[in-house]
């Protein structure tokens, strides 16, 4: 009965996503993240494994196929770096001592990449980006909620995400909190404001008490942006400076004492000198493999090799060094132009909207804020974890691709209404310089130089 249930809720998103492109987006984001990997899509929903992401995925991209003269994508310089990434996965792949795992991460790349082409080709409006927001916001909401209710309520062993790692989820959730506050300071209904300003609580209490310091550091680093670009929103800011010292007047002992430890956790903490030594390792597979890396999904296979210390066996745990010892330079170098540019081109389009919109705060610009602001928890916490594969980030690229094309329309929309006010002004001002005859002012009889009442003329 469970799998049949699972299997119509499958059938009836994939028919309506057929009709309605943002809800297509809207479902692969949920299908994809909260439970990826083809696993159950929720535990506490469905406990037969059924392939909601593999399916739906295919669905979609056969409709993009069929229709791709009404969702045809412009040229964009992050549609053809994300190909050329995933032909730098590919390439490290072919090289890989054990391919199995490595066709593994491929599928991975492969569906990020579909991922970022639905996103374009689907949301054809500013306002569809309110989709994307609500998706991701939804899935990190849900993951906050069932965690505070197993840790908090039942008190047993919380949920730590679809992944079961508490840092990626940590750091999911970070990324999501700018995209809550934007909602919240957009939106024009009462309830809807609520529930965005309101889910800012029991994600920062998840991001807190999973022990993620990695999480905890990107989440005051991006709320602290957030409230810098707020400044206009100067309620906001106080409201989140109060909200920031009561928090951390009452956090627990244990707590506390985890991330107190970050000064030292390099000297003391094994979990930090494992990374540390798993980057000497990263640092030896790129000398000895630059073009190619150890390839995708094999970064362990000669750990023992290249690791300063053989013995002490760990993964990346950063997205820098993980393309590093995977890909070689190739991926490297394209994965640091991705996120570059994502920053420089938000950057660069936000003046462009400050010159069009005469510095006024308008939804476009508070998009670009989201960005920038899911920028700043990845970077930070990219730098302790590796997720160079992270479905967000491309989201993200996604979202300022999408704006660069709308703000491009909107700039060429403005030029032509400017430049027929200008037309109009020239008109009116000669005009009013050599008036039309029917426009002379008549002179009325006993006036100077008027006709004698009555005369007729010749």
């Amino acid at each position: 009965m469970i799998t049949l249930l699972g299997w119509m809720l499958l059938a009836l998103t994939a028919v309506g996503s057929l009709m309605n492109p943002r809800l297509a987006v809207y479902c692969l984001v949920w299908y994809d993240n909260l439970r990826p990997n083809d696993d159950p899509m929720m535990d506490i929903l469905f406990w037969t494994s059924i392939p909601f992401s593999k399916i739906y995925t295919a669905v979609l991209l056969f409709y993009l196929l069929f229709q791709y003269r009404r969702f045809r994508m412009t040229s964009d310089t992050f549609h053809w770096t994300i190909a050329l990434f995933f032909f730098a996965v590919v390439n490290s792949a072919l090289f890989a001592p054990c391919f199995g795992p490595a066709i593994g991460r491929v599928d991975d790349y492969f569906k990020l990449l579909l991922q970022y082409y639905f996103i374009c080709a689907f949301l054809r409006e500013e306002k569809h980006l309110r989709s994307l927001l609500w998706a991701n916001g939804s899935v990190a909401m849900s993951i906050a909620l069932y965690y505070c209710y197993t840790k908090f309520i039942k008190g047993g062993r919380p949920w730590e995400g679809a992944t079961g790692d508490r840092n990626e989820m940590a750091m999911y959730m970070v990324m999501v909190m700018p995209m809550f506050m934007i909602m919240g300071l957009t939106s024009t209904k009462r309830f809807v404001k609520l529930v965005c300003f309101g889910s800012l609580g029991p994600l920062a209490l998840t991001i807190l008490f999973c022990g993620s310091r990695g999480g905890l550091l990107g989440m005051g680093a991006v709320m602290g942006y957030m409230l810098y670009r707020m400044h206009h929103k100067r309620w906001l800011v106080v409201m989140g400076v109060f909200i920031a010292l009561v928090g951390l007047a009452n956090v627990p002992p244990e707590i506390a004492a985890r991330f107190t430890s970050i000064g030292t956790a390099s000297k003391k903490d094994a979990s930090a000198i494992g990374r540390i030594n798993a980057w000497g390792c990263a640092k030896g597979i790129l000398r000895d493999r630059p073009l190619s890396g150890m390839g995708v999904g094999n970064f362990l296979v000669d750990f023992r090799r290249y690791a300063p210390d053989p013995e002490d066996v760990h993964v990346a745990h950063s997205s820098f060094f993980q393309l590093m010892g995977d890909m070689g330079y190739p991926g490297l170098i394209l994965w640091i132009y991705m996120v570059l540019s994502l920053w420089l081109v938000a950057s660069w389009l936000e003046m462009r909207v400050v010159r069009l919109e005469r510095g006024r705060w308008t939804d476009t610009r508070y998009y670009l804020a989201v960005v920038k602001g899911g920028w700043v928890g990845y970077v930070l916490c990219g730098s302790f974890l590796s997720q160079e594969d992270m479905d967000l980030f491309y989201h993200l690229l996604a979202i300022t691709s999408r704006l660069g094309f709308f703000i491009g329309a909107r700039e060429v929309q403005v030029r032509i209404e400017r430049r027929e006010a200008a037309n109009a002004a020239r008109q009116a001002a000669l005009q009013a310089q050599n008036p039309s005859p029917e426009a002379w002012p008549q002179a009325q009889p006993g006036m100077p130089g008027a006709w004698p009442q009555g005369y007729q003329g010749y």
